[in-house]
Formats: C-alpha cells, sequence, structure tokens
C-alpha cells in the first residue's frame, strides 16, 4: 500500500523526532529504547488519534529544537486536536482497547513532560493517571502484543514513579498485575525492581495510614511491623543488585576522567569543581536502571529512619532494653529476636543522612553520561526521577553536590528542552510555588 502525501509528511516528521529522541547507537540503548514509541510511529495506518499525538509531539519538539516558532505553533495546534480525538476515542467502544488508542494517550504524556503545558507537575500527574487507569480497564490480559506489553513495561515504570511520590499502593503492586501480562515469559530486570517500587509504596501508605488510625495497635507492635517490612524489601533490592552485577559486564560503573570532552561539555559551569568527575556506564540501560535502584535505595532508607528515630522516648522497657515482649522483627542476623533498644539504635546509624548522600552523590555524578549528545532526549529524560529523589536529599545540605544537582536541572530544562524539569525542581523546592517565567523562555 502506497503513502499518501499526508502520511509521508508525518513520516518525515516523526523519523526527524526520533533521530533526537533516540539513543545514536544500538549499543548505548540497549534493552532501555523505548520501543512503544518505534513502534507506534512505525504503524502504517494509526487512525487520526494516533496520528495527531505523533505529529504534535513530532513537531513541537522539532520546532523548539529548531527555534523554528510556527512549526512550534502547529505541534501545539495538533497537540489540541489529537486531545479531542483521544476522548472521542475512549468514548468509543471499539475505539477504546485498541493499541493505537494506548499509543496516542502515552504520547501525549511525553508531550507534557517536554512542553509542561500548564507550568504545573498535577498536569503530568493527570495524564499519568489517564494512562494508568486505560490501563487497568483493558484488564492485565490484553498485554500481548508487542506493542501494548511495551507501552504497559513504559506505563510501570512512571506509575512506580507516581506511587512513590504520593506514598500510595499501585493496582501494578497485585499479584495478578504483577504477574499475568507476563504468562509465562520472564520479567526483565528493570520490570523487577519496579515491583520493589510497588511494594514500597504500599508499606508507605500503610505507614501514613497509622498516623491516622485509631485501632487498638501499640507503637511497639507498629515499628515492628513496618521495620519489618521495610527490612524485608531492602534484602530483595540486594537480592536484585546482586542479580543485576551477575548478568552484567564488570565493573558496572567507573569514573570517567575529568579531562574528557564530552563530560566538559555536558557539566559545563560557573560552579566550584562541577567537571572533577563522573560515572561512565557499559549503556544507556544500565545507568538508567542502576540510578533508578539508588533512587528507590534512598527512599527506603528514609523511611527506615523516619521508623527509627521517631520511636517514643517511653516506649523501652528499662528492664530488659526490649521493645514489647510479644513484638518480634526481621533482625539481619536472627529472624526471631526481639528488637532492642540498641537494635533500633543499629538500624537508625545504618540508614543514616550519610547512606542517602552517597546515594545522592552517586545519583548526581550519573547524570551526565545520560545527558551525552549520543543519549538523545530519552537518555535525559529517564533521570527526572532520581535526580529528583536527589534533590529532595540534597537542597536542605549545601555544598557541590547540591549546586552540581541545581545545574544538571538547568541543564535539562535549557539544553534538554525538557520544561516538566524546570516545574519538578520547583515543586520540590517549594511546592506552592507556581513561578512559570523559566519555563516560557525556554526554547
Amino acid at each position: 500500500m502506497e503513502m499518501n502525501s499526508s502520511s509521508l509528511f508525518d513520516a518525515q516528521f516523526a523519523g526527524l523526532f526520533l533521530g533526537k529522541y533516540l539513543p545514536s547507537s544500538a549499543d548505548f540503548a540497549s534493552s532501555a529504547s523505548p520501543m512503544w514509541l518505534q513502534q507506534a510511529a512505525d504503524i502504517r495506518d494509526p487512525g487520526e488519534t494516533l496520528k495527531l499525538s505523533l505529529r504534535a509531539l513530532s513537531m513541537t519538539r522539532l520546532g523548539r529544537i529548531n527555534s523554528d516558532d510556527n512549526m512550534t505553533t502547529q505541534g501545539k495546534i495538533n497537540y489540541v486536536l489529537a486531545l479531542r480525538e483521544l476522548q472521542k476515542a475512549l468514548w468509543d467502544e471499539q475505539s477504546m482497547w485498541k493499541d493505537e488508542t494506548l499509543a496516542a494517550g502515552r504520547v501525549l504524556v511525553y508531550h507534557e513532560i517536554f512542553e509542561a503545558t500548564s507550568g504545573s507537575i498535577s498536569a503530568v500527574a493527570n495524564h499519568e493517571a489517564g494512562m494508568a487507569l486505560l490501563v487497568q480497564l483493558r484488564g492485565p490480559e490484553k498485554y500481548h502484543s508487542p506493542l501494548a506489553r511495551a507501552i504497559l513495561e513504559d506505563v510501570r515504570n512512571t506509575c512506580m514513579i507516581m506511587a512513590l511520590r504520593e506514598r500510595k499502593a499501585s493496582f501494578f503492586g497485585s499479584e495478578v498485575w504483577a504477574t499475568q501480562p507476563w504468562g509465562r515469559e520472564a520479567k526483565s530486570v528493570p520490570q523487577k525492581l519496579y515491583d520493589k517500587g510497588f511494594a514500597l509504596a504500599a508499606v508507605l501508605e500503610e505507614m501514613d495510614a497509622s498516623r491516622r488510625s485509631t485501632d487498638d495497635v501499640t507503637p511497639a507492635e507498629q515499628i515492628v511491623r513496618f521495620l519489618s517490612r521495610c527490612l524485608e524489601i531492602d534484602n530483595e533490592l540486594e537480592a536484585w543488585y546482586q542479580e543485576l552485577l551477575e548478568d552484567s559486564p564488570s565493573p558496572l560503573y567507573w569514573i570517567r576522567p575529568a579531562d574528557d570532552k564530552d563530560l566538559r561539555d555536558v557539566t559545563n559551569s560557573s560552579t566550584t569543581k562541577m567537571n572533577d568527575t563522573a560515572y561512565e556506564f557499559t549503556s544507556l540501560y544500565l545507568a538508567h536502571v542502576t540510578m533508578n535502584y539508588w533512587a528507590i535505595r534512598i527512599i527506603l532508607s528514609s523511611a527506615v529512619a523516619g521508623i527509627c528515630n521517631n520511636v517514643p522516648p517511653g516506649i523501652f522497657n528499662t528492664r530488659n532494653g526490649f521493645l514489647d515482649d510479644s513484638a518480634k522483627v526481621v533482625d539481619e542476623r536472627n529472624s526471631s529476636s526481639y528488637t532492642s533498644k540498641r537494635f533500633i539504635e543499629a538500624m537508625a546509624s545504618k540508614y543514616s543522612i550519610d547512606q542517602r548522600i552517597e546515594l545522592a552523590s552517586s545519583i548526581v555524578l550519573s547524570v551526565p553520561y545520560c545527558m551525552d549528545e549520543k543519549m538523545g532526549l530519552f537518555g535525559s529524560q529517564k533521570t527526572l526521577f532520581p535526580l529528583g529523589t536527589t534533590l529532595s536529599v540534597l537542597e536542605t545540605l549545601p555544598g557541590e553536590d547540591s549546586a552540581r544537582c541545581q545545574e544538571l536541572y538547568q541543564q535539562l530544562t535549557t539544553k534538554k528542552g525538557l520544561r516538566f524539569a524546570h516545574v519538578q525542581a520547583r515543586d520540590l523546592q517549594s511546592p506552592n510555588s507556581e513561578d512559570t517565567s523559566c519555563i516560557e523562555e525556554i526554547q
């Protein structure tokens, strides 16, 4: 079937956009590449909704990159048209369940990440919530096509991020959604990591709910229950990381010298010692998955510290030094041991701010690799979650890492065109701020 002039036009723009978005070499991308986006762009007859969505994303991004205001405006017009078509498709019983409709919704989420149309973090959150609802309504058994499966796995990533950010459990954490979409196929390494993130988000929600609960549960029982859950997830994370190390080239990452030209191009700044070091990885895939692991560990560390550092002073029995005699907790050495004051203090020491700073520093040192021009816009986009987690740790701690984190956010916004990066950084630092002056100036 021959393509008409309109289809050729759209294919050309999509191809130009993907050339900027995707890593320039398969060696850099590995299995981290967003295959769903490539697959969606390759559909010969995508339908009106997906066609307009791809056109909006491609034209807006290319217009920004080339400082072409007319192209950017046309992209925005197509974005509005795509939203209308998506609404119509979602009201149609047949169109609603098509993979093309699912892909169109995902494309529009990416458009919002780059454009930050409302200047508010809630806009992306609303898009993501809508995508999650559509995925859930389709049911776990409808993800066997390559396109649908690839979109599902990408949505799981962002839903895990939202769940951890909002401290809310996700349907993705249920047994049926953790297994049925893959059938007898093995999950990829990143998907196994997301399972840990969903489990942690569920625990965080329970912890928050317990503070408002009037149930007849002693503080000691709550401490034991949540601490044991967190330590269990930490053990699972450690096992996951060991599996990653065993299945990956060694070393997983190493220090890139300060005189590397590519490093200077990415981290060029007036900040003192900004260019000292950065990490190098074998592939972009390993960089992204390792940074996500570190970010989850930061959130877990903060949760454990919150438990241990907020133990009521009068909870310990001064006679034997133990918590409630009926309360037990998973101990790294002996799962049947009682939790003593000494154990609580040991956990507070292990899961300290120093641990979180070390993990955050590793993320900061990894971002320049992902921002390299060879990694495309995709490489930078996937740093938003780990870098945001890092900012939450470093923003109140003046120093080189904190300054470098701020500088990286600035570069993601101005050099990479991720307007949502400015919105995210502003929200993390001052949730009530609505300043959009910076993103209005971004080209």
